[in-house]
């Protein structure tokens, strides 16, 4: 440690006059260099980070600011119930602070790879979990791994995940719930539904014209009968066309003819239309895959 010590300090005191600092350099080319002391592999060479865990960091929370952006940290185990500002520490790794929260640092190219964040989501053709994506699929948050529940539990998801399943994702409005579900799959017409216009139409016809004519008795005239002697009931009765019926005054059996003529008729007619109020499918077409969410690994 000693060695150490005076080495460093004195690359410090012996570069401060030019604004840099080297380590293990006396001419170092950036504002802090830090050379290799040895090259042969007989010493491990290299910078260690502060090492923390998850816990540890959270509980310095209120000392990150944003003026602390870039602060890169070690985190030696995932936190156990994280805060806003370390959901994503889920397992252990390099973090680096962005001035709000600690961000994962993974391997790769920068260009190619991005960190994945809790509550990340994903659709995939993966078939089950993986690589800390968990399905979502309504299973209860008890049955995953611990890590998995802290994480869960730091987005919202206390009892059950939620289910993804035949649902497209829609983007939060307003006071909505994360998480939460609505909308349906089918939908059936109802009247509604049906546009906000006037149908036109005539409802009329005729009876059929039979030209002039006359209804007789059959067709609801009338029979009057008379006596010829007395009222006493021991005479007959007369026909209908016979003159001498009522005292000669007789009676008409067919009533006057009034010519061609039609009878109007009007009404509101109900007209089926074969329908059977099946419901539609509301999708457009679609392609099935997975829905995964990122809790760590």
């Amino acid at each position: 440690m000693k060695t150490t010590l005076t080495v460093v300090l004195a690359s410090v005191f012996s570069n401060a006059a030019f604004g840099q600092i080297g380590i293990n350099t006396a001419v170092p080319i950036a504002s802090l260099d830090i050379v290799a002391k040895r090259s042969d592999g007989s010493t491990a060479e290299g910078v260690l980070p502060p090492r923390l865990s998850g816990d540890e960091i959270k509980a310095a929370d209120l000392q990150y600011t944003e003026r602390h952006a870039g602060t890169i940290i070690y985190a030696s185990a995932a936190v156990r119930v994280p805060s806003s500002k370390t959901v994503n520490i889920t397992a252990t790794g390099l973090y680096y602070y962005d001035g709000k929260m600690w961000q994962r640092m993974l391997p790769g190219d920068p260009r190619k790879m991005q960190p994945q964040s809790a509550g990340d989501i994903k659709n995939s053709v993966q078939p089950s979990d993986h690589n800390g994506w968990y399905l979502l699929n309504g299973r209860s948050v008890s049955s995953l791994p611990l890590p998995a529940q802290n994480s869960a539990a730091g987005l919202g998801f206390t009892t059950s995940l939620p289910d993804a399943a035949d649902r497209v994702l829609k983007t939060r409005n307003g006071a909505e719930l994360l998480g939460s579900h609505g909308g349906n799959n089918t939908m059936t017409i109802t009247r509604s539904n049906l546009p906000d216009i006037n149908l036109t139409g005539v409802v009329s016809g005729t009876a059929e014209s039979a030209g002039a004519h006359t209804h007789g008795s059959g067709e609801g005239g009338f029979l009057l009968g008379g006596t010829d002697v007395g009222n006493n009931g021991s005479g007959h009765y007369q026909g209908n066309n016979d003159v001498s019926s009522w005292g000669g005054v007789g009676l008409m059996s067919s009533t006057a003819t009034s010519g061609a003529h039609i009878h109007a008729l009007s009404g509101i007619a109900t007209v089926p239309t074969g329908g059977m109020g099946a419901s539609m499918d509301n999708r457009s077409a679609y392609l099935v895959v997975n829905t995964f969410i990122y809790l760590g690994e």
